[in-house]
């Protein structure tokens, strides 16, 4: 009898300590959040990262991606992103059945890309890397709209970078671009990244076909409200765009 009063106070103090570390988790995540909210962007990593799940290192990735991208001088950006691929790759170990996971290692993976250059990145085998990121992301949750925007991306990236050599290996595909920008949208019709993310694509492609197209989203990204300091980045580049359209 005293065995089974000793077994379940032991799992008694088991569940309790795990209930706190959930807690505290779930405190640092939130406290990230906040600091990712008001522009903090360094100490929102570091709040992330200390909570030491998959989520909060894939919280971590995806601020550090943002920060590198919007904020950070040109020279730190390499280091930043190859940071976030460390992250996101450790997020992966611990849960691979996250899509939020899984999008971030695209996100970071597809910046470290882009900062050595999509060639160099082609090259070195990463496209498909991100790609397969991108895909398990889709199986885990087809109506992710990050993950739907990444993969319009990934296709304009090679198409814009390889031309005929990237749609040959890779299957890039022009259509595939407006198609899953087109669901990216329909799941998340709010979201001025997208938009904005969608007219720097589609202008790659072809500025003078799309050129249409991308003010429609630059206006509508112009039109949500921005109600954050990444916000307000994301309408700073939406302005900028939108300008050098109206110049032409």
């Amino acid at each position: 009898m005293r065995s089974i009063f000793l077994v379940t106070a032991i799992m008694a103090l088991f569940l309790s300590a795990a209930t706190v570390a959930r807690a505290g988790d779930s405190d640092l995540l939130s406290e990230a959040r906040s600091l990712f909210a008001v522009g903090d962007y360094l100490p929102a990593v570091e709040k992330a990262r200390a909570a030491g799940s998959a989520e909060g290192l894939a919280l971590a990735t995806q601020i550090t991606c943002y920060y590198g991208r919007y904020v950070a001088p040109e020279e730190a950006r390499l280091a930043l992103y190859e940071s976030a691929v460390e992250m996101a790759a450790a997020a992966l170990e611990l849960n691979a059945g996250s899509a939020f996971v899984q999008v971030q290692n695209a996100h970071a993976l597809g910046r470290y890309s882009q900062q050595i250059g999509v060639v160099e990145a082609i090259s070195e085998g990463l496209a498909g890397r991100v790609r397969d990121y991108i895909d398990a992301a889709l199986a885990l949750d087809a109506d992710n709209a990050s993950a739907h925007m990444l993969l319009a991306n990934w296709h304009a990236a090679i198409i814009n970078n390889s031309g005929f050599i990237g749609r040959m290996i890779y299957g890039a595909d022009e259509d595939e671009i407006f198609a899953h920008y087109a669901e990216a949208i329909r799941i998340a019709p709010a979201d001025a990244q997208i938009r904005v993310e969608y007219a720097g694509a589609v202008l790659g492609l072809d500025e003078e076909e799309n050129a249409a197209l991308a003010r429609a989203q630059l206006e509508t990204a112009m039109a949500l409200p921005a109600e954050t300091p990444f916000e307000e980045l994301i309408r700073g580049e939406a302005a900028a765009l939108l300008d050098s359209l109206k110049s032409e």
